[in-house]
């Protein structure tokens, strides 16, 4: 049963200012300029569907967090040329079905090499994932603690032809792990590197961010948030310096700059309006060419994280996310009673303000129900920040529900919310401990 807490604006308040250095401070040698280009956002929400049932065991016993490089001779010389759009497709979903692990790792592979071409994914010899193209990311796969070999190789190619890899993968419980091919197939500098994310609980106004430097040949970098450093120092895989580091921070929309750590002059790559949402994780790296440098941001929503752990029921939809609370399964009975679940499932977003524990009225009528209920519901995917930002939210049933704090807390009307940002693959549920005052009734 989820506990029920009251929300304090003291927490946002806190971690709204928290604006650290983090990484080490290096010193190279001096590298020329870097052209800047326009940044590319590409975003994804991962889901987890995969179609064949297999359990993915370990090869040997648990080591430490891995950060070892494995450098392979490609097997030909391919050019691909970078998107220039974003895009919100998927992430490359597995080919085998892995049972989320108790003890909770996970582990997806990230194509950073612009000029390799598209490979498959071994994991341990069995073909996980197909078909990973540049700048595109695995869905999340729960693995249990230990060793594990992954070997990329061209597409419809065997394990035996691999491009990079094999690299021994040391997986231990609690661990978020991306394994990136980098460096270039025309250079012969192909490998793959471990990015360790830090995927812990979100606290309400915040989400989870890390940042990545694989842009071979570059200086190390500061990365600017409102032109405050918020990473130092980090510099390309094999370089001496940390090459990725994370942080959980306030989130909202900010600028963005990666800028030589011994040249503040030359900027690399800059974003003057990019989004760290709430109530997800964000992988935001530098990649491409020396000639091209660009951002790519990966955005990985909580839902797909309760849906990698097992937690949140699949498909993960608001409907699954309610039944899997106790407190809210009579609020989704009522739903379904309504007619109301259909309209949940129509490819929108919405947001739910849910009563703990609510009680059906026998006396209402369906269409009374109906209207009663979908005063509870706001079309569009609001966390706990934009609902504040908001101040005033407009219901399916045309009423008004108004978002005020008082004493740190968060009142929808006269109902306190004392749970927030409950995630769903279609939405966000915020529950409250009472009726909604001042909407429809029947």
């Amino acid at each position: 049963m989820r506990k029920l807490f009251s929300i304090t604006l003291l927490m946002l308040l806190v971690l709204g200012t928290a604006t650290m250095v983090v990484g080490q401070d290096v010193t190279v040698q001096p590298t020329e300029e870097f052209t800047i280009v326009p940044p590319i956002d590409i975003t994804t929400e991962p889901t987890l569907e995969p179609t064949v049932d297999i359990t993915v065991e370990p090869t040997g016993e648990v080591t430490a967090q891995p950060t070892t490089e494995i450098t392979a001779e490609p097997t030909g010389e391919v050019t691909a040329e970078p998107t220039a759009e974003a895009t919100t497709e998927p992430p490359i979903q597995p080919e085998t079905t892995v049972t989320p692990s108790a003890e909770g790792a996970f582990v997806r592979i990230a194509h950073f090499a612009p000029d390799a071409p598209p490979v498959d994914v071994y994991v341990n010899d069995t073909l996980t994932f197909k078909n990973l193209t540049y700048l595109k990311v695995t869905a999340w796969i729960p693995v249990d603690p230990g060793t594990y070999n992954v070997v990329l190789t061209p597409q419809g190619k065997g394990v035996d032809q691999a491009v990079v890899g094999p690299l021994s993968l040391s997986v231990s419980g609690g661990t978020w792990q991306t394994v990136a091919a980098i460096g270039s197939a025309a250079q012969g500098t192909l490998a793959a590197t471990v990015i360790a994310e830090d995927y812990e609980d979100l606290l309400p106004g915040t989400g989870g961010f890390t940042f990545f430097n694989g842009l071979e040949g570059s200086p190390s970098i500061n990365l600017q948030r409102d032109q405050v450093i918020y990473f130092s120092g980090i510099g390309f895989p094999g370089s001496g310096s940390a090459s990725s580091s994370s942080l959980r921070v306030d989130t909202g929309t900010f600028d963005i700059a990666a800028i030589s750590a011994d040249d503040p002059k030359n900027v690399l790559v800059e974003n003057q309006a990019l989004e760290l949402p709430e109530n997800a994780y964000t992988l935001l790296a530098l990649v491409g060419t020396k000639d091209k440098p660009q951002f790519i941001r990966i955005v990985t929503d909580r839902s797909a994280v309760e849906l990698a752990k097992g937690t949140l029921p699949k498909p993960g939809t608001i409907m699954d996310a309610l039944r899997a609370d106790d407190n809210l399964t009579a609020f989704a009975d009522a739903l379904e009673k309504a007619g109301l679940a259909d309209t949940l499932n129509d490819g929108g977003q919405y947001t739910i303000f849910a009563p703990a524990n609510f009680v059906i009225d026998d006396a209402a009528s369906a269409d009374q129900l109906k209207t009663q209920l979908q005063g509870y519901i706001v079309r569009g995917k609001l966390a706990s920040k934009a609902i504040q930002d908001a101040g005033t939210l407009t219901t399916l049933a045309g009423t008004q529900i108004a978002i005020t704090t008082h004493d740190n807390a968060i009142f929808a009307n006269d109902a306190q919310v004392i749970d927030v940002n409950i995630a769903a693959t279609n939405g966000v549920i915020h529950m409250i401990d009472n009726l909604l005052t001042g909407t429809a009734t029947p």
